[in-house]
This record gives C-alpha cells, sequence and structure tokens, in this order.
C-alpha cells in the first residue's frame, strides 16, 4: 500500500467519524472545503507543465505555448460547438489521464492495450463517483438552468452500463497481465485493493467529498511529488521550499483568473453558470496536460 493509499484511508476515516457525529455535512461546507484543497492542491499539481519537458531553448517553449494554447482554443471551440460532445470528450480525456497517471509504471510492451487500460481504469472510477451519488448529481444539477439543460440531455442510466463495464473490463485486463504479460501478481492486487478503496469512499461519502479525496490525496499529489524528485534530480540543492516558490506565481495567476471568470458568471456578464463554466475550464485545461504529463510520465521509465 503507498503512502498516499494510506492518507486517504486516514482522512476516509476522519470524514466517517465526522458524518456519523454531525449526522451530515451541508453542501456549502463541502463546496468551500473542496474548493480550497482543489486550489491548495489540485492546481498547483498543474502549474508546471511548462516546465517538466526536457528542453527549454526559446524554440521549444515556443512550441510547447502554441501546443498548449492551440488545443485550449481546440476544447473551447468544441464546447461552443455543442456541450454533450465537449461533456463526452471531457470523460474520455478525464478517464485517459486518470488511468494513465496511475498506472505508467505497469509499462507494457502491447501500447494499444495500454492506452485501452487507462481509459477503463478511469472510467472506472469516475463513473464510481457518479453511480454511488447519483441522486446527488442530479441535485446539484438542477441549481441551475445550463446544468439543468446539459443533464437533460444525459441517459442516467448509462452511468449504471458505463460503471458496470469499466469496472468489469479493468478487472478482466488486469488478469491478463498476469497470465500474459507476467506482470507480478502483487501489483496488480495492490491496484484491485486501490480501486476496492475508491469504491467503499464513492459509497460511504457525498459526490463531492469522494471526488476531492481522490483528486488531491491520489491523483494530485503523487504527480507533485513525481515533479519534485524531477526538479531535485537536475539540482540536489533544490529543495522543498524552491518547489513551493516556483509555483506560487504560476498557481495564483490561476486562481486569480478562477475568480474573475467566476465573478463574471455571477454578474452574468458571462451567461453560464458558474458550475458549467468550472467545468469547461478544468475540460480545456485538462486536455494539454494530460498531453504533457503522459510524455513526463514516460520519461519517469
Amino acid at each position: 500500500m503507498t503512502i498516499f493509499l494510506y492518507i486517504f484511508i486516514v482522512f476516509a476515516f476522519v470524514i466517517s467519524n465526522a458524518l456519523q457525529l454531525f449526522n451530515t455535512i451541508s453542501i456549502e461546507t463541502q463546496i468551500i472545503t473542496s474548493t480550497f484543497f482543489i486550489m491548495l492542491v489540485g492546481i498547483p499539481h498543474g502549474s508546471l507543465d511548462h516546465l517538466l519537458l526536457p528542453t527549454q531553448n526559446f524554440k521549444s517553449k515556443l512550441k510547447f505555448y502554441i501546443f498548449y494554447i492551440g488545443l485550449i482554443v481546440l476544447n473551447l471551440l468544441v464546447w461552443s460547438f455543442s456541450h454533450i460532445i465537449g461533456l463526452v470528450l471531457f470523460f474520455l480525456i478525464s478517464s485517459y489521464h486518470f488511468g494513465e497517471s496511475q498506472l505508467y509504471k505497469f509499462n507494457l510492451k502491447n501500447k494499444l492495450l495500454t492506452h485501452f487500460t487507462y481509459l477503463c481504469w478511469g472510467a472506472s472510477v469516475i463513473f464510481s463517483f457518479f453511480f454511488y451519488n447519483i441522486d446527488e448529481l442530479v441535485f446539484l444539477s438542477k441549481s441551475y438552468e445550463d446544468t439543468r439543460n446539459l443533464l437533460s440531455v444525459v441517459n442516467l442510466n448509462s452511468f449504471s452500463y458505463l460503471f458496470l463495464t469499466s469496472n468489469i473490463i479493468t478487472l478482466i485486463l488486469f488478469t491478463v497481465f498476469i497470465y500474459k504479460f507476467k506482470v507480478k501478481a502483487n501489483k496488480v492486487i495492490s491496484e484491485v485493493f486501490f480501486l476496492f478503496v475508491i469504491h467503499i469512499s464513492s459509497f460511504l461519502f457525498p459526490l463531492l467529498i469522494c471526488f476531492t479525496l481522490f483528486f488531491i490525496i491520489l491523483h494530485s499529489l503523487p504527480s507533485l511529488v513525481n515533479q519534485y524528485n524531477h526538479f531535485k534530480k537536475f539540482n540536489n540543492k533544490f529543495a522543498l521550499k524552491d518547489f513551493v516558490y516556483l509555483m506560487v506565481p504560476y498557481s495564483s495567476f490561476s486562481i486569480l483568473f478562477l475568480f474573475i471568470i467566476s465573478f463574471c458568471s455571477y454578474t452574468n456578464v458571462i451567461n453560464y453558470s458558474i458550475p458549467l463554466i468550472s467545468i469547461i475550464l478544468i475540460s480545456v485545461i485538462t486536455l494539454p496536460h494530460s498531453f504533457i504529463i503522459s510524455k513526463f510520465n514516460k520519461s519517469l521509465n
């Protein structure tokens, strides 16, 4: 069991006791707490994408920004054309990104099977959140007209099918890893236990809490540790405070931008609700971020 999964279980235990003590945690408290920790850990984990590539000359930086901004603009165009296509693309990208970030160390020789496994693993996690908390998802979406309209075109029954399908396929693929690719059984079992813990937390906790726990502790923190070790490898004097100082300006700018966009949404300058505009912004950033982290993770093997 990794240190991150241990931290996750400890936090889950604390939250479980808090829920028993107070009976419930208000949705306002969940939103404020989740937003705080996402700003504290989630945003910083993607703030240094531009520094993770091996070459840092002017030409490589220019290519990076053209590529990064180009994907953002392309994704914005997709969302402006169709919210449902944008949402489906967001699910696909997020599923692959979560799976790749967790399983990249498997390093299978079959690339097609590897990519498919990343997608299925990530989908099993995402749809576990939804499957166990479908009523809360519907409740949250009803708060705003645009999110209500978006969810109205989604067949909620499909979440159950996607949940079952992605989890079953993931377990089958793990079995194939052991018998065909000779992956150590204890390594696969640890990943099955990892998914089991996510299922338990999704079943026990509200949607915002279980997602935030996963995103912060099991996704963002390991990425931050990998990034810190990357910079440390090239500079032995690189300390934790240097890493924090490096992240602060970029993270602060991102948070300020989010506040400005949220304020524009709140004052109807932008004709999107804060939840929908948040989904769109996360989506457009996740696309280029997933490409960069994928290249970065390959360099770690």
